[in-house]
């Protein structure tokens, strides 16, 4: 099998500036004549599912969660970063591709990264038009720190609620569009599997987690933004199944039950509460 990541040819700051030019465009009246599928509803699905909506296209929104704001988007704490350069301190769009990257362990697609560093400019105006309380400063203007171990200060934040307010502002902009009638949401799906026609996605299919019934949902496009898989990860915010335990001391095969390494002489042991022994239930 071959993956094919379908970045534009042509070096890394022109690639995105190449594909915008020669992408194919939807007249304004045609978007309406379009039905597109997001998968998720977290910052990224929810963000893109307003976005389409606010376009012009039909757009069905499928999450796992009973509501949208049960997105796991609010372990987010320290802030979003963007190369606006507020601090006059030689920021760029470069080195804020260049910092990801490297933070990366150098193993992300450059060309994507490079869109990203592009696009962080605009999210955060985004995010101020839908809302979202970033941190100013006494004056008014946004505040920026440093933050991960760069050498600028370009990190937008919300005190430790950065991931929450961010999330609570993409929701905001996804219920106007479901207000207006363009995005319809599907709370508590599953999905289980992409249907691909030619080598494009044309649809889903999902599970309905009240009824359990598998159904089929046909689209013009797809866009997934469900997160990852980030049980992959040894440190993650993100639950993870509590593993029984397994060794020699465990008990877990032989059913003998666990022992303290703590000798019994040096055992602490809690005394009886003298007023606990006065009470009676008589």
């Amino acid at each position: 099998m071959e993956l094919e990541s379908k970045i534009p040819p042509g070096p890394v700051e022109r690639k995105w500036q190449y594909a915008k030019s020669h992408y194919k465009l939807v007249n304004p009246e045609n978007k309406r004549k379009y039905d597109i599928i997001v998968v998720g509803a977290g910052l990224a699905g929810a963000s893109a599912a307003a976005s389409l909506g606010e376009l012009g296209y039909n757009v069905k929104c499928f999450v796992f969660h009973d509501s949208p704001r049960r997105a796991h988007s609010i372990a987010a704490q320290g802030g979003i970063n963007a190369a606006k350069n507020y601090q006059n301190d030689g920021d760029s769009i470069y080195r804020l591709f260049y910092d990801t990257v490297k933070g990366g362990d150098y193993r992300a697609r450059e060309g994507n990264v490079y869109r990203l560093a592009e696009l962080s400019v605009n999210i955060i105006d985004q995010a101020v038009a839908q809302g979202v309380p970033l941190a100013r400063e006494y004056g008014g203007l946004l505040e920026n720190r440093s933050f991960g171990g760069v050498q600028v200060a370009r990190t937008f934040y919300a005190r430790g609620q950065t991931g929450q307010q961010l999330l609570l502002g993409a929701f905001q902009a996804l219920e106007r569009q479901i207000d207006r009638g363009r995005v319809t949401m599907f709370p508590r799906f599953e999905m289980l599997d992409l249907v691909v026609v030619d080598g494009q996605a044309r649809g889903i299919i999902t599970r309905n987690m009240v009824t359990g019934a598998i159904e089929p949902h046909p689209a013009d496009a797809v866009v997934i933004g469900s997160g990852g898989y980030a049980n992959v990860f040894y440190l993650s915010t993100n639950p993870r199944t509590r593993r029984r335990p397994t060794g020699p001391r465990s008990g877990a095969r032989t059913g003998v039950e666990r022992t303290s390494p703590i000798p019994a002489s040096r055992r602490f042991t809690r005394p009886a509460s003298p007023r606990r022994a006065t009470i009676s239930r008589s």
